[in-house]
């Protein structure tokens, strides 16, 4: 069962299915886990273009850090989106391996974020992320 700070790779069909995000798959925070409903934050390996970008407002880098995070490189939090499902299923396979949550300090720091300026909620199209995900099925 997938909780609260377990961070998850999976593709995400956003803004559809040919998109970057649907095409390799990239770490979530799990930030609500009320089974079979989940909201996730996305993370990704920090960019140098990023650096100069304003595309994300809220946002935490946070170093690759074992005591901390699964990461294996720098990665920006984005905090200014929440993507959102509501009939799905997530196998416990797909939990990151160098560790499967964040810490309480980092997910708090995440939330606090999060909540700065409020979010866009995004729901994932379901039959879309479980077509791109073999460990993500409906819930019956």
């Amino acid at each position: 069962m997938i909780n609260s700070r377990d961070v998850i790779r999976m593709k995400v069909p956003f803004p559809n299915i040919s998109s970057n995000l649907a095409m390799q798959a990239h770490m979530y925070i799990c930030k609500d886990s009320l089974h079979p409903s989940y909201g996730f934050i996305k993370c990704q390996t920090l960019k140098p273009y990023m650096l100069t970008s304003s595309t994300i407002i809220h946002y935490i880098d946070e170093v690759a850090d074992a005591s901390r995070n699964p990461f294996s490189h720098t990665s920006r939090i984005d905090c200014d989106k929440l993507f959102t499902t509501s009939s799905v299923s997530f196998s416990d396979s797909l939990k990151t391996t160098i560790r499967s949550d964040v810490c309480y300090d980092l997910f708090s720091a995440v939330i606090s974020e999060l909540m700065a300026d409020g979010y866009s909620c995004i729901s994932i199209n379901e039959p879309a992320l479980v077509a791109i995900n073999s460990q993500i099925s409906f819930v019956k």
